[in-house]
């Protein structure tokens, strides 16, 4: 079903649309004890994305690890065999994991595509989805990275690379019967670096590093 856009929503956040809002929820974090077997941990998360005057989005997310179970089912990111089960139902403690601020910013669309064909086309066809390409700045503990990607639909897929070129992070998005559903992944500890593996790109060792679903608050 079509998005209704709102009419003061800045024309360059119309790829954004369906993300602007407050979202509230939760999901899971990895946890590994030290005898290797891995658990889950409660996560709990709240998220706010503001269309900005200047035509960009603000973003601020605030994330909690709790000392709890993750919701059952697991996620799907962590719904695999070897996960095991956490043996205590924990203490309900909260710690702040990452708080996190920045501006996303919507470019051009990706070259590559029949514009003429998306302007021809009825609201809700397929023909008429165009894949633009977005940059998100973010700010967490004094630390700053930039993200590339691509926004198609009601799903985006943010890079973090190195100045190597290799891929160190991915963040995907997307919604499902509307509530919002994002996936962090991030770089194993122990996957080899460029000049062993002599892949700058490859994303085979990312492991997740948190999975979230969202409802709007």
């Amino acid at each position: 079903m079509p998005l209704p856009l709102d009419p003061s929503l800045p024309r360059s956040l119309y790829p954004l649309a369906w993300l602007i809002g407050s979202w509230d929820g939760h999901g899971a974090l990895p946890l590994h004890d030290p005898d290797g077997q891995r658990s889950e941990r409660l996560l709990e998360q709240s998220l706010q994305c503001v269309a900005q005057d200047d035509g960009t989005m603000a973003w601020t997310c605030l994330s909690h690890a709790v000392d709890a179970p993750a919701p059952l089912p697991p996620t799907s990111a962590f719904a695999r065999p070897e996960t095991t089960p956490s043996p205590h139902p924990g203490t309900g403690e909260r710690t702040l994991l990452l708080r996190e601020r920045g501006v996303w910013t919507v470019g051009d669309p990706l070259p590559g595509q029949d514009l003429e064909a998306a302007r021809a086309a009825k609201p809700g066809e397929a023909a008429g989805v165009i894949s633009f390409g977005v940059q998100a700045r973010f700010e967490a503990d004094g630390v700053r990275t930039v993200w590339d990607g691509e926004a198609r639909g009601p799903r985006i897929r943010l890079v973090l690379r190195d100045e190597t070129g290799r891929v160190e992070a991915t963040r995907l998005f997307g919604t499902v019967a509307g509530r919002l559903m994002w996936l962090w992944e991030r770089r194993a500890l122990d996957a080899p670096d460029v000049e062993s593996s002599g892949e700058a790109t490859d994303e085979n060792d990312l492991v997740p590093y948190m999975s979230v679903e969202l409802d709007r608050a």
